[in-house]
C-alpha cells in the first residue's frame, strides 16, 4: 500500500541523511519503525477524573463561571448556552 505523509522538511533531511550514512533506504527505515510501533502493547487510556473541582482546560477564561456547574460535557455546555440566549 502506498501512503503520503507530510513530514517536516528538517526532520526528513535528518532521516534521509542518517539512512544514507547507514546504507538503508528510507522506505526500509519507515517500515521498521511502523512495525516496531505497531507491535508494542497499547497503552491504557488515562482515567478521567469526575471531580467537579477539576475543570477541563478548554474552559479557558470562563473558569469562574464553570466552577458553578457540576457537569462539563459538551451536551451540558450547549444546554446552558441555549438557556441563557433567551
Amino acid at each position: 500500500m502506498k501512503a503520503t505523509l507530510d513530514i517536516p522538511d528538517a526532520l526528513y533531511r535528518r532521516v534521509k541523511s542518517k539512512s544514507a550514512l547507514e546504507g538503508h533506504p528510507i522506505r526500509e527505515v519507515a517500515i521498521r519503525l511502523f512495525s516496531e510501533w505497531a507491535d508494542q502493547p497499547m497503552e491504557a487510556a488515562p482515567a478521567v477524573e469526575e471531580s467537579p473541582q477539576k475543570l477541563p482546560p478548554w474552559f479557558g477564561l470562563v473558569n469562574t463561571y464553570a466552577a458553578k456547574v457540576k457537569r462539563h460535557d459538551m451536551t451540558s455546555v450547549r444546554e446552558s448556552i441555549a438557556r441563557h440566549r433567551t
